[in-house]
């Protein structure tokens, strides 16, 4: 059986998995280890109900965007499949600078060099060997890409 996640959603692997897979977080922002969310997971721009907020929980997986009222409730709906990680640096236009690394050793199995043939811009998709299943983990929005599919 195959099995497709996003970086750091490892905990969604079994149990018996999670013992055989040590990952570290993709890049230098480690404040997710150190109980600060809010500065590890990168904010969304939205605009609900005519006010404009920038919750940092738009960042994180599962059921964080697309709000919509119910009744009195305010429900989200669409469903992000990955986490979006605050960077530490970035250039004087705002770019960011921080260098992405695998959340476990492995091999690149797919790069996608054009920005635009995807919701996920420029992204690789490595394979990590869990014990003798294949777990894929993706890292997307990236700047650039230097790698090529083997390594």
């Amino acid at each position: 059986m195959r099995r497709v996640i996003a970086p750091a959603l490892f905990w969604a692997v079994t149990s018996s998995l999670l013992m055989a897979f040590t990952p570290v977080l993709p890049t230098a922002n480690q404040w997710l280890w150190r109980g600060q969310p809010a500065k590890f997971y990168m904010y969304i721009d939205r605009d609900f109900e005519g006010e404009k907020t920038t919750p940092w929980q738009g960042g994180g997986y599962g059921f964080t965007r697309g709000p919509v009222r119910l009744g009195g409730e305010v429900v989200l709906t669409k469903f992000h499949e990955g986490i979006d990680i605050q960077p530490l640096r970035r250039d004087r236009q705002g770019e960011p600078l921080d260098g992405v690394v695998a959340i476990e050793a492995g091999r690149i199995v797919h790069v996608s060099q054009a920005a635009g043939d995807s919701n996920y811009g420029r992204y690789i998709v490595v394979e990590h060997d869990v014990e003798g299943a294949p777990v894929y983990s993706l890292y997307a929005h990236l700047a650039a890409i230097d790698v090529t599919v083997g390594q």
